[in-house]
């Protein structure tokens, strides 16, 4: 046990010194939580099934989807295990030196966002704990492999739905009466621009950012106010103007941040070329989720009661808020490979060498 770690640590640096990112480190919401909340009295979790039906072992992962994630598929095309969620007991030790995953569901830009879950980690705790795993690196492998780890990792940011979701839309919202939908999406990246700064005073150089999906197309929301299926345009609005703001931030930060790459990911437009293409890609379902009740199955979470469909590789939703893996799959191809009309300034796999 002991030698087979040594050789662990020994290719991690060997590695590093070669300049690939061997590390990936996770931060945002649901669509990239890998169980963390399931160690929170949080009321949005996913450990039972039937989440995880598809997984080797068709066990509830506390992932919000059927099977894989993004940052599975990530892990997986760098050749490295999944990084464990923070409070995962086993998150220890040469576990860690893959990376880590900080993400919780209903986190969101703003501190206040997703507090009708309870609990959840915020932005900057999900910093805090990256400070702590810093400190533990240093300590298994010593200060300056660490330092090189941490400057060619990966850091992936998928953040800002629940900022809309579940704040700014919930009923009795307190954002939405102080700002209009122009200021709060102000709030939004002038906050982000700050957790930014934030990440790059803590040592990472190699970002991902995912803007905001079709979020008017989620089978909560049809269920709210859609009598045919078709998005909400009113909150397709909303994140075409964060995302409109969003990519120009992240140039401004690569300027002004020595050594920096932000690489923009334009979520929202691969996920709506999905849906407005369904047939294309094999789907037949989409706007009703594969798990949930009510119209378009998105009026109540996907619970065990709820049941949920057989065929699930033709369904683009998931439950009423997450695509099926087989949606993350399709994304993550784009992500990793795609032109610089989906990523830019580079795709992520040019990222990982970079």
């Amino acid at each position: 046990m002991v030698l087979m770690a040594a050789a662990s640590l020994l290719s991690v640096v060997v590695v590093v010194e070669a300049g690939r990112s061997t590390a990936n480190f996770i931060f945002g919401d649901s669509l990239v939580d890998a169980g963390n909340n399931d160690y929170l009295s949080s009321l949005a979790k996913a450990n039972y099934q039937p989440y995880g039906i598809d997984t080797s072992d068709h066990k509830p992962t506390g992932r919000f989807c059927n099977g894989r994630i993004v940052p599975d598929l990530m892990s997986e095309s760098m050749g490295i295990a999944y990084p464990l969620p923070v409070l995962d007991p086993a998150a220890t030790g040469p576990n860690i030196l893959r990376g880590v995953n900080y993400a919780s569901a209903g986190a969101g830009i703003l501190n206040d966002t997703g507090s009708i879950f309870l609990a959840l980690l915020t932005l900057p705790q999900q910093f805090q704990y990256f400070q702590q795993t810093k400190t533990q690196i240093a300590a298994l492998i010593g200060q300056p492999a660490a330092d090189q780890l941490i400057e060619n990792a990966i850091y992936a940011f998928t953040i800002g739905g629940n900022d809309y979701i579940n704040n700014y839309l919930i009923p009795l919202s307190t954002r939405s009466e102080q700002y209009t939908v122009p200021q709060y999406q102000d709030l939004l990246i002038s906050t982000l621009y700050g957790h930014f700064q934030t990440a790059y005073s803590l040592g990472m150089r190699k970002f991902t950012v995912a803007n905001i999906g079709p979020i008017g197309c989620t089978p909560s929301e049809l269920a709210k106010g859609s009598v045919d299926g078709s998005c909400i345009t009113s909150i397709q609005d909303m994140a075409m103007g964060f995302n409109a703001a969003l990519k120009p931030m992240t140039e401004q930060l690569q300027a002004e941040l020595p050594g920096s790459v932000f690489v923009y990911i334009d979520s929202f437009s691969v996920v709506m070329n999905i849906i407005n293409n369904a047939a294309s890609y094999g789907f037949t379902v989409k706007d009703t989720a594969c798990c949930g009740a009510g119209p378009y199955l998105g009026l109540i979470d996907c619970e065990t009661f709820t049941g949920y469909c057989s065929n699930r590789d033709e369904y683009i939703f998931w439950d009423p808020f997450h695509p099926t893996e087989r949606v993350n799959i399709l994304a993550q191809q784009q992500f990793l490979n795609g032109a610089l009309d989906v990523v830019s300034p580079m795709n992520v796999g040019q990222l990982v060498n970079f």
